[in-house]
C-alpha cells in the first residue's frame, strides 16, 4: 500500500513539472518576403455637377474647387486629412504564415482628427499606413485587367496616430494577429475597385467599406494613372 501510495506520489509530482516546467515561447516574427515598386503619383478626379466641371488633384479625389481657388494654401496635409480616397504612397509587400503567401497592398496616407471632437475644434494631420491582406487567387485579379476588378478582403490593419510612428515590426505583428482571427470566409468588408478606360487607363479606388449607400461610381470619381505607373505595385 505504502509503495503504491509512493508511485501515485511520484507520478503526480512528475506531472505538476511538466505542467507549470512548461517554457515560455514567443510566437514567431513574420517577415516581408518581397516588395513592388510604388506608386507617388495618380490624378485623382471628380465631377462637380453644381459647376458641370471636373475637379482634379494630385493624391486625392475632391470636388471641392475651393481648394484651387480660396483655400490653395490648405491643399497638401491639411485637405487630404479630411477626405479618406488619399494616399502618400502605395505598394505591395508579400509575407508567408502558415506556409502561405499572402500579399498586402500598403497605403500610406494623411489622416485626422479634432483634439476636441466635441465641439470639433483643433484639428490636426498625422500619417497612417493602412495594409489589405490578400491571397494570391485574389491578387492575381490584378495581372487581367481588361474590364472592372475588384479585389476583396476581410483582413486589414492599420498603424499611426497623433502620437504613435510607423513601426515595421509592430506592422508585421499587426498582420500576423489579423491572420490569426477566425473570420467567415464569406465576409468581404474591403473592395479595391480597379478598371481600365477605353483609352488604356487606369482608373481605380483606394481600398474601402464600400455599401449600398456608398458605393464607388466610375461615372463621377476616380484615381487615374497610366498602366506603367499602376503596374508597379503588381507583384506576379
Amino acid at each position: 500500500m505504502k509503495f503504491q501510495f509512493t508511485l501515485i506520489t511520484l507520478l503526480m509530482t512528475g506531472s505538476l513539472m511538466q505542467v507549470f516546467g512548461q517554457e515560455r515561447t514567443n510566437r514567431e516574427k513574420l517577415n516581408f518576403d518581397t516588395t513592388s515598386g510604388t506608386i507617388l503619383k495618380a490624378t485623382g478626379w471628380a465631377y462637380d455637377s453644381s459647376l458641370g466641371e471636373w475637379i482634379d488633384y494630385e493624391n486625392v479625389i475632391s470636388d471641392d474647387k475651393d481648394y484651387k481657388v480660396k483655400y490653395k494654401s490648405l491643399q497638401g496635409a491639411y485637405m487630404m486629412s479630411h477626405i479618406s480616397q488619399n494616399f502618400q504612397k502605395v505598394q505591395t509587400r508579400t509575407v508567408t504564415y502558415k506556409g502561405t503567401t499572402y500579399y498586402v497592398l500598403i497605403i500610406d496616407k494623411w489622416s485626422g482628427r479634432y483634439e476636441y471632437p466635441s465641439i470639433q475644434q483643433d484639428w490636426y494631420e498625422f500619417k497612417e499606413t493602412i495594409g489589405y491582406i490578400y491571397t494570391k487567387d485574389e491578387y492575381q485579379k490584378l495581372l487581367n485587367i481588361e474590364t472592372l476588378v475588384e479585389l476583396k478582403t476581410r483582413y486589414e490593419v492599420s498603424i499611426g496616430s497623433k502620437y504613435e510612428k510607423y513601426d515595421e515590426t509592430k506592422f508585421l505583428d499587426l498582420i500576423q494577429t489579423e491572420l490569426s482571427q477566425e473570420k467567415s470566409k464569406y465576409s468581404s468588408k474591403f473592395t479595391f475597385p480597379i478598371m481600365k478606360s477605353k483609352e488604356g487607363a487606369i482608373r481605380f479606388y483606394l481600398p474601402d467599406s464600400f455599401s449600398t449607400y456608398s458605393k464607388y461610381d466610375f461615372e463621377k470619381k476616380y484615381f487615374e494613372t497610366d498602366f506603367e505607373n499602376f503596374s508597379k505595385i503588381i507583384l506576379k
